[in-house]
């Protein structure tokens, strides 16, 4: 990789390579907003059942990510080391996309496996395609700040396909499903997918990664990314805070729809709700990226940890029956979801760095899955933990809640995700990089290299 003198990517590059996390998005989206909604009240999941398959993907799909990082790593191509994954892969995510929303003829263990077996291949199919992409972020600039607005470009196409998904899932949904909700999502999920399988290939045409110089050290074999990885506390410490954060953005996201229909018996405004979330994020994910920029990746982090606590706090205390208020309530909480995002993706880069400066190793690509592995983890424990509780408060699809089911379901979206905010704002003051920290061990490597 070339030093830190290179030349900056420009509007154009940033926009072509951020451009992707659209395409990904319109798949992740649908499974973080719609997928367990769809396993319990389109297939006839139990909740406990649907939140156990999506767990268990989730961590299957966590454990192959480091070994997809050590595979890209690895890989040597007249394209790139990951440019060839995004534009091969793309075509067999999107199948695999279609077939996750598939309700075969089936019924009880029958189903489930196949639901289980069906998430496990798209779980392998995204992770073969969005782990290269991912690190490249890290692969085509150096520079801090840059890595910081890509992260923003990111994050805001992330957002528009989170629009995309939340505004159209249930409209297409009822337009192809003739009554039949789960046909219905199988079609939906079939457009979003030949979207995504556009977008990817154009991805691959802009971006560009830098010439392989020989001078980057990456491990010869599997056993020997631990010592790399050991002493990398900016890693660990970025790691701990996203996954004990990440159980606020899991616990709310997968409470909306829920929270609507049956808190609020008013299940239209659901889709309203996750339309005008992920639309003001247009304008929230720029606020980030300036804040960011003005009191630096770590501060941001600290803010959003208090800005998230301060909402769950009101929340825990009104009684919200309206939906207004509710509405700006998750719209509030969404500032939260996107500042620890920005920050994760912001920050995580940066490790790289950090990593070859204490060990003289580079695991760029390595990073990135084990990082996604962590967050994956979490997100799949959360989904599971949260589908297992509504189970235990007394959930019962598509009938009335009891008003003690109602209560438990409000604690389930303020205490987790209090507890997940409290100790990611604790991990986040012990992060090392602080300051033009970053800029002086880029320089310092670049010395070294040369």
């Amino acid at each position: 990789m070339s030093g830190p003198a290179r030349a900056r990517l420009g509007f154009g590059r940033i926009i072509g390579f951020t451009a992707g996390d659209y395409a990904f998005n319109l798949y992740w989206q649908s499974v973080s907003l719609f997928l367990l909604f769809f396993y319990t009240d389109a297939v006839g999941l139990s909740a406990g059942v649907a939140g156990l398959i999506y767990m268990i993907a989730s961590i299957f799909d966590a454990a192959i990510d480091p070994l997809m990082g050590a595979i890209a790593d690895r890989t040597r191509t007249r394209w790139g080391r990951y440019r060839p994954y995004i534009l091969f892969g793309g075509p067999f995510v999107g199948i695999a996309f279609m077939l996750l929303y598939y309700r075969p003829p089936l019924e009880g263990a029958g189903l489930a496996l196949w639901m289980l077996a069906a998430h496990i291949i798209f779980r392998i199919a995204y992770t073969v395609a969005s782990i290269p992409y991912t690190a490249m972020s890290a692969r085509i600039t150096p520079n801090s700040s840059e890595r910081g607005t890509i992260a923003g470009g990111r994050i805001i196409f992330a957002t528009l396909a989170g629009l995309t998904v939340a505004g159209l899932t249930q409209p297409l949904a009822a337009a192809f499903g003739g009554g039949d909700s789960a046909h219905g999502f199988f079609w939906a999920a079939g457009v979003f997918a030949l979207i995504a399988t556009i977008v990817l290939p154009l991805v691959f045409l802009v971006t560009r990664e830098p010439e392989e110089t020989g001078r980057d050290r990456s491990p010869e074999r599997l056993a020997d990314y631990w010592p790399a990885l050991r002493d990398n506390r900016a890693l660990w410490v970025v790691v701990i805070a996203i996954c004990t954060g990440v159980i606020c953005s899991t616990a709310l996201g997968k409470s909306v729809l829920y929270y609507f229909k049956y808190y609020l018996n008013d299940e239209a405004a659901g889709r309203q709700a996750l339309s005008i979330v992920a639309a003001t994020g247009l304008l929230i994910v720029p606020a980030w990226v300036y804040v960011t920029k003005w009191i630096g990746k770590r501060a941001a982090w600290l803010v959003a940890v208090v800005w998230g606590l301060a909402g769950l706090g009101v929340f825990a205390i009104a009684d919200i029956r309206t939906v207004g208020p509710a509405i700006a309530f998750f719209v509030w909480m969404h500032v939260t979801s996107l500042g620890l995002a920005l920050g994760f993706w912001s920050l995580l880069p940066d490790t790289v760095e950090y990593g070859e400066w204490r060990t003289g190793m580079r695991t760029e690509s390595f990073v990135f899955g084990l990082g996604a592995f962590f967050l994956k983890v979490a997100l799949g424990l959360g989904a599971g933990l949260y589908g297992w509780l509504l189970g235990l408060i007394g959930y019962r699809a598509n009938v009335a809640q009891s008003v003690e089911t109602l209560a438990n379901m409000k604690l389930l979206m303020t205490a987790l995700p209090a507890v997940g905010l409290v100790v990611a704002g604790i991990a986040m003051i012990f992060y090392p990089l602080r300051g033009r920290m970053h800029d002086d061990l880029v320089a310092e490597l670049e010395a070294r290299r040369g």
